[in-house]
This record gives structure tokens, C-alpha cells and sequence, in this order.
């Protein structure tokens, strides 16, 4: 069980955004589901009310007539705008990650070049100043 419990928290871990978009049609396809026997909607309808209420755009041309009905509108309302706010969240996050750990990488090959490059050039700069002095030696010993 243990086992299980670790790969599953991974398998979150990796795949958040997939996990969180199952969820997500899970819960739809629940809503579709109760909403289709209950109200007797066609199944479009009930998918298209559900989707509707979730993401709390509430278009008003489908209602709910009986009880149940507006109980379980009143629960998606309520639940879908978290529910979406936090998958925009995760999203965003998720894709804000990627970026600061592409640009962290871009930083460290750059300061990496930068830190060769500047060896290289001490190097060459101590060439350089061998032969200037060599250059002033021999103009010493032309003067002389």
C-alpha cells in the first residue's frame, strides 16, 4: 500500500495538469449524468448546462426546473469557479516553472561561457604582456 500511495504521489507530482483535467471531465461527466435524469435534458444539454454553470458564465437559455436540479446547479456554481481558478493557477504555475528553470539553465551555460572565455583572455593578456616586454628590452638594449 505504501507503494502504491508513492508512485501515486509521482504520478501527481509529474502529471499535475493531466491529473487535474481528469478530474475535472470526471466531474463534468457526473454533473452531465445527474442532470440528464433528473431533469430529462438530452445528453448535450446536460453536458452543455454543466459546463455552462461550472465555469460560471451562466447563459440563462437552460434552467433547471425541479429541486434537485437547482440544488445540483447551486453545488456546480459554487464548486466550478474554485475549480477552474485553481486549474488556471496550476496551469500558469506549471508553465511560469518551465520558463524560470529554461532562463536558470540559459544563465548558468552563459556565466559558464563568460568564465572560459575570461580565462582565455588572462591567458592571452599574460602572452601579450611577454611580448611587450620583450619589445621594451629590446628597445632598452637599442638605446643603450
Amino acid at each position: 500500500m505504501h507503494i502504491l500511495k508513492l508512485y501515486f504521489n509521482k504520478f501527481i507530482a509529474k502529471y499535475t495538469i493531466l491529473f487535474f483535467v481528469i478530474i475535472i471531465i470526471f466531474v463534468i461527466f457526473i454533473g452531465t449524468i445527474a442532470f440528464y435524469n433528473i431533469e430529462w435534458w438530452s445528453f448535450f444539454n446536460s453536458l452543455y448546462f454543466t459546463s455552462v454553470t461550472m465555469s460560471t458564465i451562466g447563459y440563462g437559455d437552460i434552467v433547471p426546473l425541479t429541486h434537485a436540479g437547482k440544488l445540483i446547479a447551486m453545488f456546480y456554481g459554487f464548486m466550478g469557479a474554485p475549480l477552474f481558478v485553481w486549474f488556471t493557477w496550476i496551469a500558469f504555475q506549471s508553465k511560469i516553472q518551465k520558463m524560470l528553470k529554461t532562463s536558470i539553465h540559459t544563465y548558468h551555460k552563459e556565466a559558464k561561457e563568460a568564465e572560459d572565455l575570461a580565462i582565455q583572455l588572462r591567458k592571452e593578456n599574460k602572452v601579450q604582456n611577454k611580448k611587450i616586454k620583450k619589445i621594451e628590452q629590446e628597445v632598452e638594449q637599442e638605446r643603450k
